[in-house]
C-alpha cells in the first residue's frame, strides 16, 4: 500500500503534530504502509517527519489568489509519482474543507471524480464560527464533501462524526471515529527539578492554554473570586494580535480585584512548561469550545488531576473509554438577576444577526427564542456563555458576596482525584489514545478503505453542515 498524506504547510501545530504521530508510529511499529509522502505547501524544519514534498499552490491561498485547480491537482500527482514511483494507493487528506485554499478543496474534487480512493481528515470546520474561511472557499463549497464508496472520512470525536453523517446520509461514504493521539510522558521527565524561588505559587491549578476568546478566560477569575485559597494561572498570552487588548484587560481586572490569578504564567516564570504542570497542584481547564479536546486527556499523561470544566459532546468519547471525568461540571450556573437582562436580550439578537450575516444565510425567525433558552434555566444562566463585559460584572458582585461565593463553591468544588484514579485515568488514555494505537487504527481504516466497493463520485449539500453549527441553540456570546 502506498499512501499520499496532504496538508497546507508542516508548522508547528494541531496537524503537524498528528502527522509525526502517525509516522513515528508507523516507524516504530513496523506497521506502517510499504510507503508514504506528504504534500505540504511549506517546507518541513522538524526531524520526524521524512518523505516530505513541497508542492507549489498548497499552501493556505484566498479566493483571487488560489491556484487553478487543475494545475494543483496535476502537480500533486507528479510529487507522488516522483516520491512513490506511481500514483498512490490512497489519498489521506487533512482539513480539505476548512476554506484555506479553495484550489486544494476543488483539487480534491477531481481527484474524487476518478474514483481514487481517500480518506478525508477535517480536524476543523469553516462551517464552526469561521465565516472568512466559508466565505473564502466561495463555489468550492459545493464540491466540499464528496462521497463514494471509496471516499471515507474521519472525524475527531462523536459531535464531528454524526455531523458528517448527516451531511452524507443516504451516499455510500462511510465515517470513521479516529480520535488524536496524546503524547505520553514518562516519569523521568516530570521530576520536580524547581526551587524554592522559582516563583511558582504555592496550591496552583494550571490552566495551560495559550490565551484565546473561547478558552474563556474569565471563569478563571470568577474561580478565583469564589475559591481564594487556590493560585490560578493560564500558561501563556495570546499570538492573534487581535485578542491582546482584551487579555491585558482581563489582566488589569484581576489585579485590581486582588485575585490570586495570574495570567501568562509561562511568560513569568523561568521554569519549563513540564516544569509548571509538575509543581501544580490540579491541571484546570475551563474552555467553551474544543476541537479535539487534548486538555481533557494530557494531563492524566502527566500523572496530574483535572478539575474545572466538562464539554459533554466532546468528552463523550473519553469516558466511554474509561476515562474518569466525575469532579468536572458542565455550567456554572449564576443568577440572571446579577446582570442586566435587556443587555443580555439584544446582546443575544445582536449576536444572532451577526453570525447569520457573516455567512450570509437568512436568520430562522424562531431563532432568539430558541437560543434564549439555551442560554438560559429559568432565572439562572450559565457563565460560560457570557461575553466579557458581563462576565466581568458577575466577577465584581462575587467578590464581595458570601453568598454568591458559597453557591458557586458548590458548583465547582475542584476536587482532585485520589491517586488510584489519576493512574487509572493515566491507563485509560494510555491503552487508547497513544501513538501506537492511532497507527494502527490509520492501517485499519486505509485497508477497509481499499476494500471497499467503488462508486461514481457524487457530492453532499454542504448546506447541511453548515445547518448544523449555525443551530441557535449553539450560541455562545464569547465565540460570536
Amino acid at each position: 500500500m502506498k499512501i499520499a498524506l496532504v496538508h497546507y504547510h508542516l508548522e508547528p501545530g494541531g496537524v503537524t503534530r498528528v502527522l509525526e504521530n502517525t509516522i513515528q508510529s508507523w516507524k516504530d511499529s513496523g506497521k506502517g504502509p510499504d510507503q508514504w509522502v506528504i504534500l505540504s505547501g511549506r517546507p518541513y524544519t522538524g526531524k520526524i517527519l521524512d518523505q516530505v514534498r513541497v508542492v507549489e499552490g498548497l499552501d493556505y491561498a484566498t479566493l483571487t489568489d488560489s491556484i487553478d485547480p487543475n494545475t494543483l491537482r496535476l502537480r500533486m500527482e507528479d510529487a507522488a509519482r516522483d516520491a512513490l514511483g506511481q500514483l498512490p494507493d490512497l489519498w489521506h487528506v487533512h482539513n480539505h474543507s476548512l476554506g484555506k485554499n479553495p484550489g486544494l478543496t476543488q483539487a480534491i474534487a477531481q481527484l474524487a471524480k476518478e474514483e481514487y480512493p481517500m480518506l478525508l481528515q477535517p480536524h476543523d470546520f469553516a462551517e464552526d464560527g469561521r465565516s472568512e474561511n466559508f466565505l473564502n472557499l466561495g463555489k468550492s463549497h459545493e464540491v466540499a464533501y464528496p462521497t463514494g464508496g471509496q471516499i471515507h472520512y474521519a472525524a475527531l470525536n462523536q459531535r464531528d462524526q454524526s455531523f458528517l453523517q448527516y451531511v452524507l446520509k443516504n451516499h455510500p461514504s462511510s465515517v470513521h471515529l479516529l480520535a488524536n493521539a496524546v503524547p505520553c510522558v514518562t516519569p523521568p521527565a516530570l521530576v520536580k527539578t524547581t526551587t524554592s524561588n522559582s516563583g511558582i505559587p504555592d496550591n496552583l491549578y494550571l490552566y495551560p492554554v495559550r490565551a484565546v476568546r473561547r478558552k474563556n478566560l474569565g471563569e478563571l477569575a470568577l474561580l478565583s473570586a469564589s475559591h481564594p485559597e487556590i493560585h490560578f494561572a493560564n500558561s501563556l498570552g495570546p499570538t492573534n494580535p487581535s485578542f491582546q487588548t482584551t487579555y491585558e484587560e482581563w489582566k488589569a481586572f484581576g489585579k485590581s480585584l486582588d485575585l490570586s490569578l495570574t495570567y501568562g504564567l509561562g511568560e513569568q516564570s523561568n521554569e519549563s512548561f513540564l516544569e509548571l504542570v509538575q509543581q501544580a497542584a490540579s491541571i484546570i481547564n475551563v474552555s467553551v469550545a474544543e476541537g479535539f479536546g487534548l486538555g481533557f486527556l494530557e494531563p492524566w499523561s502527566f500523572g496530574k488531576s483535572l478539575c474545572g470544566r466538562n464539554i459533554p459532546d466532546i468528552t463523550s468519547d473519553f469516558t466511554q473509554l474509561g476515562v474518569n471525568l466525575e469532579n468536572l461540571y458542565s455550567n456554572l450556573w449564576v443568577e440572571r438577576s446579577l446582570i442586566d437582562e435587556d443587555c443580555l436580550r439584544e446582546k443575544i439578537k445582536s449576536a444572532l444577526v451577526n453570525i447569520y450575516r457573516q455567512y450570509q444565510v437568512t436568520l430562522p425567525a424562531d431563532s432568539f427564542k430558541r437560543a434564549y433558552a439555551a442560554i438560559c434555566q429559568g432565572e439562572r444562566i450559565d457563565f460560560g456563555c457570557l461575553d466579557e463585559v458581563m462576565q466581568k460584572t458577575i466577577i465584581q458582585k462575587v467578590k464581595t458576596s458570601q453568598q454568591l461565593g458559597s453557591s458557586l463553591r458548590e458548583q465547582a468544588e475542584l476536587k482532585i482525584l485520589t491517586r488510584v484514579k489519576i493512574l487509572d485515568n493515566q491507563s485509560s488514555v494510555h491503552e487508547n489514545f497513544s501513538a501506537s494505537v492511532y497507527g494502527i487504527r490509520i492501517r485499519q481504516i486505509y485497508q477497509e478503505i481499499m476494500e471497499s466497493t467503488q462508486t461514481n463520485c457524487e457530492f453532499a449539500d454542504g448546506q447541511k453542515m453548515l445547518e448544523q453549527f449555525l443551530s441557535p441553540e449553539r450560541l455562545n456570546l464569547l465565540r460570536a
